[in-house]
């Protein structure tokens, strides 16, 4: 037993010391151009989750990074000078190999408010190796302005999360806040942003 409890503690350790500051991937794409701030309205991508929950946790994101911007989100289309058009996809591959039967959870994650991404690792005690599906999610933003349906600014901000991890609209809010750091920020050029 004792034995066993020097091998975690020495895992942990190993996990503390590589562990790295997760980041997005954000690319955004504007003329370069100073950037007037106004009344916007929100709105999916897909119109048919417009009274959605999901899609009303993802305007509260996106709406507070926009506020903090400079910019006033209404209720009505009628009485925006600008549009936001939201959409959040998930996509999924093939992760590393992950052991069957009984495992022991090492915290590799991080945390940030309360969303935790799932980096954790589990360290096998016996069993076969099974294939675990790890997940991408990404937020994109267009702002069109109003009239004229011309989009001024689109970004979109990708955060790769392990096989158990958040994903999809859970992890709107840090990539929102990813996708507006130092807007309108570089044009066509893909940075990593660190999660906060």
């Amino acid at each position: 037993m004792r034995a066993a409890s020097a091998t975690l503690v020495a895992v942990a350790l190993a996990l503390g010391a590589c562990s790295t500051t997760p980041t997005a991937n954000v690319l955004r794409f504007h003329q370069n151009q100073p950037m007037s701030r106004g009344t916007v309205y929100i709105r999916p991508a897909n119109p048919q989750m417009a009274s959605s929950l999901e899609f009303q946790q993802q305007a509260n994101a996106v709406g507070a990074e926009l506020r903090r911007q400079g910019f006033e989100p209404v209720s009505s289309p009628q009485a925006a000078q600008f549009t936001a058009v939201v959409d959040v996809q998930t996509t999924e591959r093939i992760g590393p190999p992950r052991q069957s039967g009984v495992s022991i959870g090492i915290g590799g994650g991080f945390s940030t408010g309360n969303v935790g991404v799932g980096t954790s690792v589990n360290v096998p005690v016996g069993g076969q190796p099974s294939p675990s599906v790890a997940t991408t999610t990404t937020l994109s933003v267009s702002l069109v302005q109003n009239p004229g349906n011309q989009a001024v600014w689109e970004g979109r901000a990708s955060l790769d999360t392990q096989p158990g991890g958040q994903r999809g609209t859970s992890l709107t809010p840090v990539l929102a806040t990813a996708l507006f750091t130092d807007f309108p920020g570089p044009a066509g050029q893909t940075v990593q942003v660190p999660i906060r």
